[in-house]
């Protein structure tokens, strides 16, 4: 079988990155031909994936038909899986070529005009559907703009109303959890055509165990809002045992919980080890006492994706 993937990167980044990597890679070992549509290129491990892809077309910004249509006819695939991908004319040319769309659901864009589904000032868990409230009651039509000259963007809810209608004509969704198939349903999405695979593998190599000799905390993730890393920071500084957090990943929060681990007095047991590949984390994991995940938002992708060879159980979540 041909599979086309469509993702709005090239390149590893995070979770949803690990997940597409990994799931192409088995098609692959199994025999299937894949390729990729997508968006800009990360700069991170991009050789692996040209490895793992047989054809990569890029998506010219101005030009989305005539990419997806130059795709389509070169590639002639017998199936469209669909990941991250918010671009409207992009996934109207992907539905109306009348091959079957499968759309992966990682995370909350896709009905969440703020992407995490919290209240941004209070940081509760939002559990409506997505309505005028998110206007009114969220503020959601402005967002940080961290591209252009104006720190605010305008996030057009029409928009947002017009994605959700189209993906109600994907042939199959898939999610992580049982948790994400039931925010699909509360948007209107078929919970029969909605298939929950959770992204944790079997174990292939036993010698990955808890290592007690160190207390040694790994995080491993985008260093973002959500991802809590700040209030992983300030429940370690009442920890009073001998401890080190090694934290793994990148993003627009780090110089924040940087400076705060320095103000919470952790520089000396705390290390930002900024992006590793996936290929290098095991290495970490080998002397890991625990693995710790301290999202604030509803996670949605388990980090089972992270080492996909250790049976990852988060030790810590503040969401359960």
């Amino acid at each position: 079988m041909r599979t086309l993937f469509v993702h709005e990167r090239f390149g590893a980044l995070g979770g949803a990155e690990a997940n597409i990597l990994l799931t192409a890679g088995e098609l692959r070992r199994r025999g299937h031909t894949v390729g990729i549509l997508h968006g800009p290129a990360t700069g991170r491990c991009e050789a692996q994936w040209s490895e793992v892809f047989s054809r990569a077309f890029p998506l010219r910004k101005k030009q989305a038909y005539e990419s997806v249509q130059a795709a389509l006819w070169e590639f002639e695939p017998d199936l469209l899986y669909v990941h991250k991908m918010s671009e409207l004319d992009v996934m109207e040319s992907l539905l109306g070529s009348g091959i079957p769309v499968i759309r992966m659901v990682h995370d909350h864009d896709l009905y969440c005009m703020r992407s995490y589904k919290y209240n941004f000032f209070t940081r509760k868990i939002c559990r409506r559907a997505a309505s005028a409230y998110c206007l009114f009651g969220c503020a959601a039509f402005l967002a940080r703009n961290r591209e252009g000259r104006f720190p605010f963007k305008w996030v057009s809810y029409l928009a947002k109303r017009k994605e959700i209608r189209l993906n109600h004509k994907c042939t199959r969704l898939i999610v992580a959890t049982q948790y994400m198939r039931e925010e699909l349903a509360r948007n209107g999405f078929d919970a029969d055509r909605v298939e929950v695979l959770p992204p944790v593998p079997r174990p292939s190599e036993t010698s990955l165990r808890s290592n007690f000799s160190r207390n040694l905390l790994i995080f491993a993730g985008q260093i973002i809002r959500g991802k809590g890393v700040d209030v992983l920071l300030e429940s370690l500084a009442r920890v009073n045992v001998p401890f080190e957090c090694i934290i793994l990943g990148d993003g627009n929060h780090r110089s924040y919980c940087e400076q705060l681990s320095r103000e919470l007095g952790l520089e000396s047991r705390v290390h930002f080890k900024g992006f590793i590949p996936q290929n290098e984390i095991k290495e970490y994991y080998r002397e890991a006492t625990a693995v710790v995940l301290s999202s604030v938002w509803p996670e949605p992708f388990v980090c089972a994706m992270a080492c996909p060879s250790w049976p990852s159980t988060p030790a810590a979540s503040r969401n359960g």
